[in-house]
């Protein structure tokens, strides 16, 4: 786990990354409670965003991904049940679907692919919401299309 306790100050720093996964025009989300997400966690010692990013959608959802592009990051700040604050930081990337099947960790209570609008709808946190407006402003036409050229189009679905 990437965390590091501050000298100066009484915060915990944590590190996480996660992906915005596009398949064929949906994208992937977890739930957890009542909370639509992402699916991202924290670097593991040495490890860099772009392998956590791979690793946590593959140990949450039992997704295999590629990444695509680099999204940015968003840090948030919250307290633990002993009152320590923690900063976290993610850094996301743009990714799309290279294999494996939907079987989401028994923490969360389901994993699914949502077209772009009802993603949009169910996320709950804005700025998740905002980070996949991004995504479909910056690449919409990669990841709100199909990836493959022989998919069908139009009224052939």
């Amino acid at each position: 786990m990437s965390s590091m306790v501050s000298s100066r100050s009484r915060y915990v720093f944590h590190h996480s990354a996660g992906a915005v996964v596009v398949d064929e025009g949906r994208c992937l989300l977890i739930r957890r409670g009542h909370e639509w997400a992402f699916p991202k966690g924290h670097l593991e010692r040495d490890e860099a965003p772009e392998a956590a990013a791979c690793r946590e959608v593959r140990e949450e959802t039992g997704i295999e991904i590629a990444l695509d592009d680099p999204l940015g990051f968003t840090r948030y700040q919250f307290k633990s049940h002993n009152g320590t604050t923690n900063r976290k930081q993610v850094d996301w990337f743009l990714a799309h679907r290279i294999g494996g099947e939907i079987q989401h960790e028994p923490i969360f209570a389901e994993a699914r692919l949502v077209n772009l609008d009802e993603a949009l709808r169910l996320l709950t946190h804005d700025a998740d919401r905002q980070l996949l407006e991004h995504a479909i402003d910056r690449f919409g036409a990669r990841a709100a299309a199909p990836t493959d050229a022989a998919a069908p189009t139009g009224d052939e679905q």
